[in-house]
C-alpha cells in the first residue's frame, strides 16, 4: 500500500511539473509560463499614469494585457483621458495594442516592446484632429512600454539568474531557462 501511495505521488507530481514546464522549442532549454493574471497585477499598481503634453495632459488609466490565441503577440488594453484648457472635462478613449516582450537581465525586468496600434477609439473623435491622435497613440504607447510588467527577482521567480530568453506563443509567456 506505501509503494502504491509513494508511485501515484511521483506521477501526480510528474504530471503537475509536465503541464508548467515544457521544453523551449528553439533547444535553449526549459520553459516556464508566466500566467497573464500575474502579469496585469504587477502592472496594475503602475496606473494611472499622467504625462503633460504641449497640447493638453494624456491621463492614461489602466493597462491590462490579454492573450491574443494563434499569434506570438499580446494585446494590450488600455484606457486614456485627453484634457486642456479647450476641453477642461476631456475627452476619454480606449487603444487595443499588439506587443511582444523584452527582458533587461540587469534589472530584471520584462517589458512591453514593438507595440502597434490595433484600434484607437476616442469619444468624441470628430473634434480630435489626426496630429492629435497620432500624438495620444504615441504617449500611450511611450508610457506603456516604460512600465517594466513583471520583476522576476520581486517576484521569487526560482530561477531568474538562469534566463535565456523571453517568448510569446500562442499568445502566452514563457520565461526559457538554461545553464
Amino acid at each position: 500500500m506505501k509503494n502504491f501511495l509513494k508511485i501515484a505521488y511521483i506521477v501526480g507530481l510528474g504530471l503537475s511539473l509536465n503541464s508548467c514546464v515544457g521544453v523551449d522549442p528553439s533547444g535553449r532549454g526549459y520553459s516556464v509560463e508566466v500566467p497573464l493574471s500575474t502579469i496585469n497585477n504587477s502592472l496594475a499598481s503602475s496606473f494611472p499614469k499622467q504625462e503633460n503634453m504641449t497640447l493638453g495632459t494624456l491621463s492614461v488609466m489602466s493597462a491590462n494585457v490579454f492573450s491574443q490565441n494563434g499569434k506570438d503577440k499580446l494585446g494590450v488594453g488600455s484606457s486614456f483621458k485627453f484634457s486642456n484648457f479647450l476641453m477642461p472635462d476631456g475627452i476619454k478613449g480606449d487603444v487595443k495594442l499588439s506587443s511582444s516582450l523584452r527582458y533587461d537581465p540587469t534589472s530584471k525586468n520584462l517589458y512591453l516592446s514593438n507595440l502597434g496600434i490595433e484600434t484607437l477609439k476616442i469619444q468624441e473623435y470628430s473634434l480630435v484632429d489626426n496630429n492629435l491622435k497620432k500624438a495620444i497613440a504615441s504617449v500611450v504607447m511611450t508610457l506603456i512600454e516604460q512600465q517594466p510588467i513583471y520583476n522576476m527577482q520581486k517576484s521569487g521567480f526560482i530561477g531568474n539568474n538562469l534566463v535565456q530568453g523571453v517568448d510569446v506563443r500562442e499568445g502566452k509567456v514563457f520565461v526559457t531557462l538554461g545553464l
